[in-house]
């Protein structure tokens, strides 16, 4: 090569008016300048010897790396998202200048520009994306990347069907035609990561919903009675963006009970997605792409054209990376690795789970009952029987076997079998009458009373044993005040007797009654209690007894009652 001969030359040659003739006749025979084929041939291995300037490195300018990193900055912060730097070098500067932080005049425009150029800090170097990691895959359905993109091409137009947009009427400085567009084309995507194969299809819509990317998933998933097209399955991980309704706890929680794991993913990261953003653009080009020669008039006939290309492009071309037809290689996957989407009683129960209709009080024989079958969570730690709520997680891969949730730790149980019913239907577990007995394990309450019980009678405890014997419990709370305390004075109630006496209970009246005129007939002592009830005033009382004892006896003419004869009479 030239390049290593004028390198060789170069460096062969005694003094600088010998380089000077060498590099004259390469200029002759390549057309380039001197200055260009020195550094060529510094690239091929020529040194000159020379010695370094001092100041090699440092900026005629004097700007030192964090001003210049301060306009690259400002450069870079102002950027668009999508579009890349806007800010131009002078505006940067400008900036910098009336800030205070550069001198006026100390770099020109062009200088600076040149700065940003050797540092890698111009908006050519910041608009390049930022370096990514590969990811791999480790067999077909390990992993499916998934996403929703709108077709901008093409619409619904009422009953004109599928029209194509026209991109003089649909672009950024005519929004409002966006607008008129009440229902746009979705195209929902599904790539299989390890062998590229794929699924995809339409939806009518405004917008993305939780209730169409599960049918999506579970349309792909279930798969075709078609020898051509085998892709079906579910996957161990999926890959998805964080939109509304993929972050839908409806979906997320789906995905999670069909033991799909959704790794986390920093927003607005494409190359994460890779496969399917590649996909989208495959499915644009040589699909889509043809709706302009054949148009669909309806979403029914573009969904059908739709698996027609996923049949032919998946088997009918060679993928790149792995040399083979997409579907060859899918078809590599193996019977571990092919987890069959379950039927659609326990896909709808899995979508409409809720934790009240999947939650089960621990029965008093350590069971649960779920879809018509019992079973043990002997096992189970910490279980109270009677006391303890459970949460039944649905394993849609093992229908024999469902999870038992308690404290945040899931458990495997199984159905207690039992007996056919010519034998009574029973638990096989269950105990013999007569012939054997089988106790059911101690709960954490159980294990505390005996504890207890041990506690408070030792281990023999005797009959009429009063518990916790030895204990102070009476007699000595009183000891326990230590107070100094200053008498208090009262004052004295007054009490006005006169008041108190004004009646006396009929038993008092009969004493003072018979204590001066002696016993009296039962027939005086009815009429009585029959004219003054249980008490009667003193001065009436007084009055009676009076006339009894000068009379002899009681005339109710002038005892109580008006119009009254005698009792004796």
């Amino acid at each position: 090569m030239w390049q290593e001969e004028l390198a060789a030359e170069l460096s062969s040659a005694g003094d600088a008016s010998a380089r000077s003739k060498v590099v004259e006749e390469y200029a002759q025979r390549t057309g380039m300048s001197s200055q260009h084929l020195y550094r060529v041939a510094r690239r091929f291995g020529y040194a000159s010897g020379r010695r370094s300037r001092a100041d090699k490195g440092v900026r005629k300018s004097g700007l030192t790396d964090q001003q210049v990193d301060l306009v690259a900055g400002l450069i870079h912060k102002t950027a668009r998202e999508v579009k890349g730097p806007i800010m131009p070098v002078e505006r940067s500067l400008e900036i910098a200048v009336d800030s205070g932080y550069i001198d006026a005049d100390q770099v020109t425009p062009a200088g600076m520009r040149h700065i940003l150029r050797t540092a890698r800090l111009n908006d050519a170097s910041l608009k390049v994306a930022d370096p990514h990691g590969r990811m791999r895959s480790l067999h077909p359905n390990h992993c499916h990347v998934f996403d929703v993109s709108v077709c901008i091409q093409y619409y619904l137009k009422g009953k004109k069907g599928l029209c194509i947009m026209d991109e003089r009427d649909f672009y950024k400085n005519k929004l409002h035609n966006y607008a008129k567009i009440k229902a746009r084309l979705l195209r929902y995507v599904v790539v299989d990561h390890f062998s590229g194969m794929f699924y995809f299809r339409y939806f009518e819509a405004a917008g993305e919903t939780q209730n169409n990317l599960y049918s999506f998933l579970i349309e792909a998933w279930r798969g075709r009675d078609d020898e051509r097209y085998p892709f079906r399955g579910v996957p161990f991980h999926l890959l998805m963006d964080n939109g509304a309704a993929n972050s839908a706890r409806a979906v997320v929680s789906f995905l999670n009970r069909l033991e799909i794991n959704i790794p986390p993913g920093r927003p607005y990261n494409s190359e994460r997605q890779g496969a399917v953003e590649v996909m989208h653009n495959i499915i644009e080009e040589w699909f889509e792409s043809g709706l302009r020669l054949q148009p669909a008039y309806d979403i029914d006939t573009l969904n059908v054209w739709a698996y027609d290309f996923c049949v032919k492009h998946n088997a009918g071309r060679v993928h790149t990376r792995h040399g083979m037809t997409r579907t060859q290689c899918w078809l590599m996957i193996k019977e571990n690795e092919l987890r069959e989407l379950p039927g659609r009683e326990i896909l709808s129960e899995l979508y409409s789970y809720t934790d009240e209709q999947f939650t089960r009080l621990v029965n008093r024989d350590y069971a649960i009952s779920y879809k018509g079958e019992s079973y043990n969570l002997k096992h189970v730690e910490g279980i109270v029987p009677g006391v303890s709520t459970v949460r039944i997680i649905i394993k849609p891969f093992t229908p024999e076997t469902i999870g038992v949730a308690f404290r945040d730790v899931v458990y495997e149980v199984k159905p207690i079998k039992t007996l056919p019913a010519e034998l009574g239907a029973f638990p096989v577990t269950a105990a013999v009458i007569g012939e054997e007995y089988k106790a059911q394990p101690d709960s954490i309450v159980q294990k505390a009373k005996k504890r207890i019980d041990n506690m408070a009678y030792g281990e023999d405890p005797k009959k009429d044993q009063a518990p916790f014997a030895g204990l102070k419990v009476f007699g000595h709370q009183a000891d326990k005040i230590d107070l100094t305390l200053i008498p208090r004075k009262g004052t004295p109630m007054e009490i006005d007797r006169a008041i108190l006496e004004k009646r006396i209970s009929f038993t008092e009246f009969l004493k003072r009654l018979t204590g001066r005129v002696g016993a009296i007939s039962k027939e005086t002592n009815q009429a009585l209690r029959g004219a003054f009830g249980d008490s009667i005033e003193i001065s009436k009382a007084d009055e009676v007894i009076a006339q009894i004892e000068a009379e002899g006896n009681w005339n109710t003419d002038t005892g109580h009652n008006g119009g009254m004869q005698s009792a004796n009479q």
